[in-house]
């Protein structure tokens, strides 16, 4: 038995281990997807910065643009209205550049002096269009359009457009590195979210077969102690029906020993007195002897009677010489006129022939329900009643008293009832017992075809 506690722990141990391993690699993947995830979503909140950032640059340069073609026209055309875009782009150019700027200090601050040089050509640029629309307002339409051709505004405009597709040339590759990033972080985690289910499809499987085997090996230890219970509920049966056994016998022989000799005896004691007062003759009827002759007689037939009930409960005589239905009513009435009750035989009139130890065993079994009756029914009526059918023997005992307790059958010390079944099925019989409306009801059976054995 200490064996297999200790290969029971182990078990425990082996189905134990790979469920812990696999919670900690669950906990583990679960890290690392969280970690995954949070890198995913710096990738796609950096792209999404620097796609703003590609938008900021094209509006700039949009807004520079759109300034400088404001003020070709007024230019050629000497008409305000042209003016009204170049005020409101060099000004929108200004604020993208401030926002781009700001993002890139935290982005990615190389960048920050490449912005300050665009705004330095555009700060030089734009006094540049301010004289040259200062000139065609005052008349001055030939110094304007020479300082317009001149090389100070186009060198500033070409640096602006090259600094600024510098800058969104960077900012497409490294969209395209962010991109790539981003594929690959996602395929790591489809690859760690197929290597996960993988591994716990596996410990799923294997934690399936040690359930299994574990079931099996549960189911296989059962049966052993069932078998073992078996066994051990066989012997203690066959030992407790040996005991029985030996018991009815010595019961027998010494109801047979106090029959023999103790009955004799008295017998011949009585005889013997008698003759004693006879040869006695007148001395006998003396007052003052005549009451111990009289107290002597009345206790050796007193003895006599206790001889013959003493007989009668360790083994029946009416039982052995007449048959159970005869012991039965002899029982019956005894315990009824003993205790007041009304009895109520039926189907005792005609004995039946029954093995020996099927009839000892249902006249015990009778007699311990009859007893129960008397001592703790509190009944005013007793019903005895048999039945053969359909090759049983039914017999109930019936009365009218407090009724038996649902759990009286459990408790502790409840023997007499655990002894009733016992004894029925030893001799391949049973018992029920049930409460009544009001009372009990004890009925037993047994088979007449096969004999049955204690």
């Amino acid at each position: 038995m200490h064996t297999r506690l200790i290969q029971e722990g182990f078990n425990r141990r082996y189905v134990l281990l790979p469920l812990l391993l696999s919670i900690l690699l669950v906990v583990l993947g679960f890290g690392i997807g969280e970690a995954r995830r949070a890198q995913t979503s710096q990738i796609d909140d950096e792209l999404r910065t620097r796609q703003e950032v590609i938008r900021l640059l094209d509006e700039a340069e949009y807004k520079v643009l759109a300034a400088e073609s404001a003020q070709r026209g007024f230019l050629l055309t000497g008409e305000e209205q042209y003016l009204a875009p170049m005020d409101a782009g060099i000004s929108d150019a200004q604020t993208r550049l401030d926002e781009l700027i700001a993002i890139y200090r935290d982005l990615d601050p190389a960048e920050v002096g490449v912005l300050d040089g665009i705004k330095a050509d555009l700060a030089v640029k734009v006094p540049d269009m301010l004289q040259s629309i200062a000139l065609r307002r005052s008349g001055a339409t030939g110094q304007a359009l020479e300082l317009v051709n001149s090389d100070v505004g186009l060198r500033k405009m070409e640096a602006i457009s090259e600094a600024v597709d510098g800058l969104r040339t960077r900012e497409r590759q490294r969209v395209e590195q962010g991109i790539a990033s981003w594929n690959a972080a996602m395929r790591w985690s489809t690859i760690i979210g197929f290597g996960s289910m993988l591994f716990t499809i596996a410990v799923l499987v294997m934690l399936g077969l040690l359930a299994t085997r574990d079931i099996r090996r549960r189911e296989n230890f059962a049966t052993m102690l069932a078998t073992q219970i078996d066994s051990r509920t066989s012997e203690l049966r066959d030992l407790s029906r040996h005991m029985s056994r030996v018991a009815e016998a010595e019961k027998h022989a010494l109801a047979r020993e106090l029959h023999d000799e103790l009955g004799g005896l008295l017998v011949v004691m009585r005889m013997d007195l008698s003759q004693i007062q006879k040869r006695l003759g007148p001395a006998a009827d003396d007052p003052n002897l005549k009451p111990h002759w009289d107290r002597v007689q009345q206790a050796l037939a007193a003895g006599l009677e206790l001889k013959r009930r003493v007989i009668e409960e360790l083994r029946p005589t009416l039982l052995d010489n007449m048959g159970l239905f005869t012991a039965l009513r002899w029982l019956a009435t005894q315990r009824a006129e003993q205790a007041q009750l009304q009895l109520q035989m039926s189907g005792l009139d005609e004995d039946i022939e029954l093995p020996s130890d099927t009839a000892i065993a249902v006249f015990r079994t009778v007699q311990e329900a009859v007893s129960n009756t008397v001592k703790h029914a509190g009944a005013t009526r007793l019903i005895v009643a048999a039945e053969v059918r359909d090759g049983q023997l039914t017999v109930r005992v019936v009365d009218d008293g407090c009724g038996i307790e649902p759990d009286a059958e459990h408790r502790s010390g409840s023997h007499g009832v655990k002894q009733m079944r016992f004894r029925m099925d030893s001799v391949g019989g049973d018992v029920r017992i049930a409460r009544g409306q009001p009372g009990t009801i004890v009925e037993l059976s047994v088979p007449l075809a096969e004999e049955g054995t204690l």
